[in-house]
């Protein structure tokens, strides 16, 4: 059994790209998720699948939590830290973004200890990542904190979770500073759970897959099985460095990907697909002006 645990994790470390149909992640759980409100009534908060929950399988601990069996309440690991507060209040955060916070917050307070410089500190061991000998942490991610606090209407609508958090969580409320940075990242490097139909029922952040980058022209595809993540070639690739997924639908035209990517990622999209489109733009503006000289 070691010797087949060592050539799985040689093989995982120094894998030489990946061919297309070729699975990168599989199967990756998140380091938090939520079932979306919408969805609490249709799908089981355990295993995310479309087996909607038995008021009778409640989780004994608060009495509110439901499944669609027995094996699933056993098995909810994301319900384990909050547990607590929804027994004290009795009811689920209705916000899907409060109910997400209150998950991050309550994971890492519980694995912070007095050593540790910061609140995100307390993410556990997080999740290996292909080809590198170091597993990815929830503190490695980027928060974007300076970004998001640039744009007023951003930093409202922040405000506004924040204090719904507040009430909910009262005492074990993290300080502004921290639950931004907790934000940010969750923000930043969520993933909308969806099935093949690409019908949101679920958020997550899942670390390792969290380390790909963007491109309007993917090498790879994201799916679920109920919130195990998996990612899958569509093209051959020689290394981790050339796998990208989209973070928008890349069917739209271009000022629309670069808007949607700036406001929710901050950054503008220099891929192949966008960098022709701006040529071919800028061509037709000369071609315009010289045709307006000419008249």
């Amino acid at each position: 059994i070691c010797l087949i645990h060592f050539y799985k994790r040689f093989t995982f470390l120094f894998k030489l790209g990946w061919q297309r149909g070729e699975q990168v992640f599989s199967q990756y759980e998140p380091w938090v998720s939520i079932l979306t409100f919408d969805q609490r009534s249709h799908r089981c908060e355990g295993c995310y699948s479309a087996h909607p929950p038995d008021a009778d399988i409640v989780c004994e601990g608060c009495g509110v939590q439901t499944y669609c069996s027995w094996a699933c309440r056993a098995n909810d690991r994301q319900h384990k830290h909050e547990c607590p507060v929804i027994a004290v209040k009795g009811y689920l955060p209705e916000r899907d973004e409060v109910r997400v916070m209150m998950r991050a917050v309550l994971k890492l307070q519980a694995g912070y200890n007095k050593n540790m410089a910061s609140l995100v500190e307390g993410g556990g061991q997080g999740d290996w990542v292909p080809t590198s000998n170091k597993k990815r942490q929830f503190q490695d991610l980027l928060s974007h904190r300076t970004d998001f606090l640039a744009d007023t209407t951003k930093t409202k609508s922040i405000k506004l979770v924040y204090d719904e958090l507040e009430d909910f969580m009262e005492d074990l409320t993290p300080s502004f500073h921290d639950f931004l940075e907790i934000l940010g990242r969750l923000y930043i490097n969520g993933f909308e759970i969806c099935n093949e139909k690409m019908e949101t029922y679920g958020w997550g952040v899942y670390l390792g897959p969290s380390i790909m980058d963007h491109s309007c022209q993917p090498t790879a595809v994201v799916s679920f099985t109920g919130n195990l993540l998996t990612v899958t070639c569509t093209k051959d690739v020689e290394d981790l460095s050339e796998v990208f997924i989209s973070y928008c639908d890349s069917t739209m035209p271009t000022p629309m990907r670069q808007a949607s990517l700036y406001n929710n990622y901050f950054f503008k999209c220099a891929c192949c697909k966008c960098s022709n489109s701006a040529h071919k733009a800028i061509k037709s503006a000369q071609k315009c002006k010289k045709n307006q000289k000419k008249k």
